[in-house]
């Protein structure tokens, strides 16, 4: 099994220890036999926290995702809440996983209401989109994402690369005890790259509660496993009724190379 993991940005130099260590840590926790491969974006403007600047990022993302089926991949992982991942099944013939939508399939295998804490307040805006198109807005507490406060930034998430408890647990803590108290009985870190740090050190609950805080990206990957081999043994990828149902390739090569992608 071969499994392509799409960053939504490109490869920031300053980011290379966080690179390196998402990459070991969430690369040990595939299935022996199964190949993960971690591709950056060519030209991404290396931000999402806007939902203009998602809404551009998203056509980048699904161009890597078609290059990847392209290339022999049997599914795609979006690594990035702002994921565009109903385009990305529209398009492709195999298995699309997202942080967002699996993690939180997952959270409602593990208990009655889950929040998600993320990294900033548009990127709440934009996950709590998702969570209404996804029809999830009955198994998550009111307000369900809420973001840490200060929000995240570079010198955070290269602290966290080392030690997470310093700044960046406190900060999800302090969101999450809200979230508790609402009703929360499962926590999701909203980013992709927070919860393999998270998970790298140990740390899987809410301090003095039994609450998880849940690694999304990992929990999201292993439900990604899941969908192709379950592709394989049963032939379904996915519906091609409705909102996947084929469309004519000839008009969708005419709006790629109007836009410069072919």
């Amino acid at each position: 099994m071969k499994l392509c993991w799409i960053h939504p940005t490109g490869r920031n130099a300053a980011l290379e220890p966080l690179w390196n260590i998402i990459h070991q840590s969430v690369g040990a926790a595939v299935a022996p036999g199964v190949q993960l491969d971690f591709r950056f974006l060519d030209n991404s403007g290396g931000f999402t926290r806007s939902l203009y600047a998602e809404h551009l990022n998203s056509v980048l993302m699904v161009e890597a995702a078609i290059q990847a089926q392209a290339d022999g991949y049997d599914g795609v992982f979006l690594g990035c809440w702002n994921d565009p991942l109903w385009e990305a099944r529209e398009m492709l013939d195999i298995p699309v996983a997202s942080v967002g939508e699996q993690s939180m399939l997952a959270a409602l295998a593990m208990g009655q209401r889950f929040a998600v804490i993320t990294v900033s307040d548009k990127t709440a805006v934009a996950i709590e989109r998702d969570i209404v198109g996804y029809g999830l807005s009955e198994r998550c507490i009111r307000q369900p994402v809420r973001s840490i406060q200060p929000f995240s930034n570079l010198e955070l998430l290269l602290e966290a690369t080392h030690s997470p408890q310093t700044s960046f647990i406190p900060r999800l803590e302090a969101v999450a005890q809200q979230c508790i108290a609402e009703g929360a009985d499962v926590i999701l870190v909203g980013c992709a790259y927070y919860g393999p740090l998270l998970r790298r050190i140990g740390y899987r609950q809410v301090t003095g509660t039994q609450v998880p805080v849940v690694d999304s990206s990992t929990v999201a990957l292993k439900y990604l496993e899941a969908m192709v081999g379950i592709a394989q043994c049963s032939g379904v990828v996915k519906s091609t009724a409705n909102l996947f149902a084929g469309i004519d390739a000839a008009s969708i090569a005419q709006a790629r190379r109007a836009l410069g992608l072919l």
